[in-house]
């Protein structure tokens, strides 16, 4: 018998996140799964069955909207748009936010290139005698931003400005005012001749010229120091990006035609566009096309052919729902589609393949070397059939560079014979909430985590944490009788272990083979320092990236957008009344640390928060038995219970230091045992709590050591205090808006994985 296929039957059962999703974000009214099939494919057999297999999935706005104008409803199917630049004078400058605000209206996320606009202090012919610059309307476009909703949600906006523009220096450091443009993504458009006077230590010529007054503005800045400072932004505040306007440029189908110019990217940089540009985004699941534990080539070729012309049917549909004439036009002339993948970090790790590997990265050519290739020809196939897109030039495409280095000979002859639909075909997306839904890693991107912890309330109200694995990692565990994640083997990688410059040589093997740009955050640890940044900026560079950007843990972007009061130097801050345990953080994810003891090995599970940036809570398991057994765990009880209490780590180490050794350590170490450090099992933990602090760039400890020596009195948090702080926290970033979880940061996007919100698409 055939099982019934609806919700549950299509993302599994026991994923009850990816349902919710599913029916909150997706399906239209009270539309059962069968009817949100057919709205979607809208007749298209192929694709609906692609999308049954979990093949093919549009991007989220078209799994919402698709054939939504019939019921009255003005949404856009594009996730995402570039407007035409505004022009150096007032009314251009009013024109792009009153666009901007029409766009948004529709549901489409903006990127505005502002590099037109005079610098500050150029002569302007009005009372004001010389112009604020362009980086003074930012606050314009972040504003509009913020005021448009979009059925509850913030717009999306990338701001973007030339490096050589006089007012670069202070773009990238407009984000150090905590009070400005936090509604907008901020990139800076690199060119070569500014890399390589970085790489050769040179000066760098800033200009720009007026056209209505003919005043030239020009400085001379150190190319290596002003790439330190941008390095630096980063490090410190995650922003601005960097593009590679060189290689955006270049690398294209239509990097020969002199007609065709980008105008900027979108909010997630993964889609350069003309003025008033727009794009459909869709990608492959890759892992569905493992068979028998063999990737099968030819399920994925018949996948492409899908996608591409379902791309292509949506992109006629929607053509009269964007909401400016010069998006219509545009959509109209070059016809750019998106098709994309995402599970990258899934598919590797079940055929066995470490993520960064050099096997990693020949396997990841091949499958987009198909995927290319497959798409330019059922390009050329509906080109054919209903005609090449309206500004085809079949000589300039030939001279393309891209399409030299990935069509084969046959294709050739087919975009020869019969021209191409599309101008652009292939991007790669953050893809946040889909992953979500579908419980696979996003994008290009290796998996964020392999575990969380998740609370639930029973029926009595009572808070019940749980530790949650990803699917791939509980079937694996299962499988082979494994209890926890560190035995995992080592194709089990996540972000936060990757080494970065693998991470960004997976991201240029794909770009070899992606005509648009990838969606791109590399995520670092805490102690990863400024210069290595750098190293990471310049290295995409010479990969031939298009652009990238990075999240340190715990920078000062993740530092401010957290609920802890600044704590003065005279005060100690109470953040659990006296006598109340402290509720675990949602968040909580438990980091597995081993010890030897002189007895026996310990492993030590530290539960820690990312959104609070503290440890929560911590347990013990000995391996195997013996006397102390029972105490052990009795001493981490009581650990975790003075931090919960609100205690520190201060505390738990003057608790006990007037323990005296344990001779089962002194006898280990007298044998060359290697012991953990410490002389007893609570101050072996105690150290390895320390060092954890450490490593997450946490300085709990030594604050703690300073403001009890002060003699500070106890300060407790006034109730006004907390309700400013919580109201300021709505409009932060990281904490997620629908369900008030932290964001995971991964594929250049905010998702959430509690609820499957995604600030990207």
């Amino acid at each position: 018998m055939n099982e019934i296929l609806n919700e549950i039957t299509w993302l599994g059962e026991g994923n009850t996140l990816g349902q919710d999703i599913w029916r909150k974000k997706y399906r239209y009214n009270d539309e059962d799964f069968s009817m949100w099939l057919d709205r979607i494919s809208n007749g298209n057999t192929d694709l609906r069955e692609s999308i049954e297999n979990k093949e093919f999935i549009f991007a989220g706005r078209i799994l919402a909207n698709r054939g939504l104008h019939k019921f009255g409803r003005k949404i856009t199917y594009s996730n995402c748009y570039v407007l035409t630049p505004p022009e150096d004078n007032l009314e251009s400058i009013f024109d792009t936010a009153k666009n901007l605000a029409r766009t948004f209206s529709y549901g489409g996320g903006c990127g505005i290139d502002i590099s037109n606009l005079r610098p500050n202090g150029s002569k302007v012919n009005n009372s004001a005698l010389e112009t604020s610059g362009a980086v003074s309307f930012m606050d314009l476009y972040n504003l509009t931003t913020e005021i448009i909703g979009q059925n509850g949600r913030r717009g999306a906006l990338m701001l973007s400005l030339s490096v050589d523009h006089p007012d670069i220096k202070e773009f990238i450091k407009i984000k150090e005012d905590l009070s400005r443009v936090q509604k907008a993504n901020i990139s800076v458009r690199m060119n070569d001749e500014f890399m390589n006077a970085v790489l050769e230590n040179k000066e760098y010529a800033l200009s720009y010229m007026t056209e209505e007054t003919g005043e030239v503005i020009e400085n001379k800045v150190n190319a290596k120091q002003l790439f330190k400072d941008l390095s630096y932004q980063n490090w410190n505040y995650a922003e601005p990006g960097m593009l590679f306007w060189n290689r955006i440029s270049e690398w294209n189908l239509l990097s020969e035609d002199e007609e065709f110019e980008f105008a900027g990217t979108n909010p997630c940089a993964e889609e350069p566009l003309p003025a008033g540009g727009s794009c459909l985004l869709g990608s492959l699941i890759l892992p569905s096309f493992i068979v028998d534990g063999i990737f099968d080539f030819e399920k994925l070729k018949k996948a492409v052919r899908a996608g591409v012309k379902a791309l292509n049917e949506v992109l006629d549909e929607g053509l009269p729902l964007h909401p400016l004439q010069e998006q219509r036009d545009s959509v109209k002339d070059w016809r750019q589609i998106g098709l994309g993948i995402l599970g990258v970090g899934d598919l590797l790790i079940k055929l066995g393949i470490r993520y960064g590997s050099e096997k990693s990265l020949e396997f990841s050519d091949k499958i987009a070397k198909v995927i290319i290739n497959e798409a330019l020809q059922e390009s050329s196939r509906l080109a054919k059939e209903l005609g090449a897109y309206p500004k085809f030039d079949l000589e300039t495409i030939l001279k393309s560079e891209f399409l030299i280095a990935n069509a084969s000979n046959e294709t050739i002859e087919l975009i020869k014979e019969n021209g191409l639909r599309n101008s652009q075909l292939l991007t790669i997306a953050p893809t946040g909430s889909i992953g979500t839904m579908l419980q696979m890693s996003t994008g290009i991107e290796p998996n964020f985590a392999f575990s969380y912890t998740r609370k639930t309330e029973s029926l009595h109200g009572e808070d019940k944490y749980y530790e949650v694995f990803a699917p791939i990692a509980r079937e694996y565990m299962d499988k082979n009788g494994i209890e926890g994640l560190e035995e995992l083997p080592e194709e089990f990688i996540t972000a936060q272990n990757l080494d970065p410059i693998e991470r960004l040589k997976m991201q240029a093997t794909w770009q070899n083979r992606i005509d648009a740009s990838i969606s791109s955050t590399v995520n670092l640890v805490h102690e990863t320092t400024i210069e290595e940044v750098e190293n990471i900026y310049l290295k995409a560079w010479e990969l031939g990236l298009k652009g990238v950007t990075v999240y340190r843990s715990g920078c000062a972007r993740e530092g401010i957008l957290t609920i802890d009061k600044k704590v003065e130097d005279d005060e100690i801050v109470l953040e659990t009344p006296r006598g109340e345990l402290k509720s675990i953080a949602e968040d909580t994810i438990y980091y597995p640390k081993k010890l030897k003891i002189g007895c026996g090995k310990l492993k030590v599970m530290i539960g820690f928060s990312p959104s609070l940036h503290q440890i929560q809570d911590l347990y013990v398991i000995r391996s195997g038995s013996g006397g102390c057994e029972k105490n052990i765990q009795a001493v981490a009880i009581f650990m975790s219970g003075m931090l919960r209490l609100g205690g520190n780590l201060f505390m738990l180490e003057k608790s006990i230091e007037g323990i005296s050794g344990c001779p089962s350590f002194a006898s280990g170490n007298a044998k060359g045992g290697n012991l953990s450090k410490g002389n007893t099992c609570s101050s072996a933990i105690l150290n390895i709590l320390k060092e954890f602090e450490i490593d997450m760039g946490l300085s709990d400890h030594e604050k703690a050591k300073v403001l009890i020596k002060q003699k500070a009195k106890k300060v407790l948090i006034k109730e006004a205090e907390k309700e400013k702080v919580a109201e300021k926290q709505k409009h932060d970033i990281v904490e997620c808006p629908e369900c008030g979880d932290p964001l995971e940061v991964s594929g250049g996007c905010f998702a959430c994985r509690s609820c499957g919100y995604s600030k990207c698409d």
